[in-house]
């Protein structure tokens, strides 16, 4: 699903916004006095980082080969591992930027049920609104750092968001190009409660780029 292409991009067009959010995490996670979580879909380790700054113990598994390597070399505990084959439990459990709309429903449904093994409390979470995905992230975003030139486009139907990779990376005096794609797909909040089978307990509106209408919902559903 283009993961591996992604993994090589991402910190291209991660910007403040990634921050932003990484911070209200861990305001939801002193809230609710949470010290010990696994961290689903931890990418390169960077709101492991922070969350081990606040004393939090980490745990992150992503299926992103590139992206654990990072991780691992800034000193997160991950492995590249699908979520139902973690071994033991966790106080609780978050998945972090557009993690759950990576999955179609069949896909949603089974990791749920993982889910509600692995944790014993809480599982944070955020999805993307319809404004998000049908009219902010639809377009093309270009990128680059001398190393690395990036083209995202991206094209909304039929609740999916379709994203074409373009990579351009420096290998010794040449570029090497990469192509692949990603796939996001909407749901709404009755079919997230519907699927999860899990209590929920709050909803936060969230929005990275300042617009009045939120681009994220996060949630916190309960065991």
């Amino acid at each position: 699903m283009g993961l591996e292409v992604y993994g090589m991009v991402e910190e291209l067009f991660l910007g403040d916004e990634a921050f932003r959010l990484w911070e209200k995490y861990l305001e939801i996670l002193k809230e609710y006095e949470i010290k010990e979580i696994l961290d689903i879909g931890c990418g390169s380790g960077g709101f492991c980082l922070m969350a081990k700054r606040e004393g939090i113990d980490v745990f992150g598994v992503d299926l992103s080969k590139e992206q654990v390597k990072k991780a691992k070399k800034r000193g997160c505990k991950c492995e590249v591992m699908d979520v139902c084959n973690v071994r033991g439990n966790f106080d609780s459990g978050v998945a972090i930027f557009d993690v759950i709309n990576y999955l179609d429903k069949k896909e949603l449904k089974r990791f749920f049920e993982c889910i509600k093994k692995k944790i014993n409390r809480y599982f944070i979470f955020d999805i993307n609104t319809l404004y998000a995905m049908s009219e902010l992230a639809v377009g093309s975003l270009v990128r680059e750092d001398g190393e690395r030139f990036g083209v995202l486009d991206s094209e909304y139907e039929d609740k999916r968001l379709i994203t074409k990779i373009t990579l351009f990376k420096k290998e010794g005096d040449c570029y090497k190009k990469y192509q692949d794609k990603i796939v996001q797909y909407f749901y709404t909040l009755d079919e997230i409660e519907e699927l999860s089978k899990m209590e929920l307990i709050e909803v936060i509106p969230f929005s990275l780029y300042g617009s009045e209408e939120a681009e994220k919902l996060i949630l916190v559903f309960g065991k």
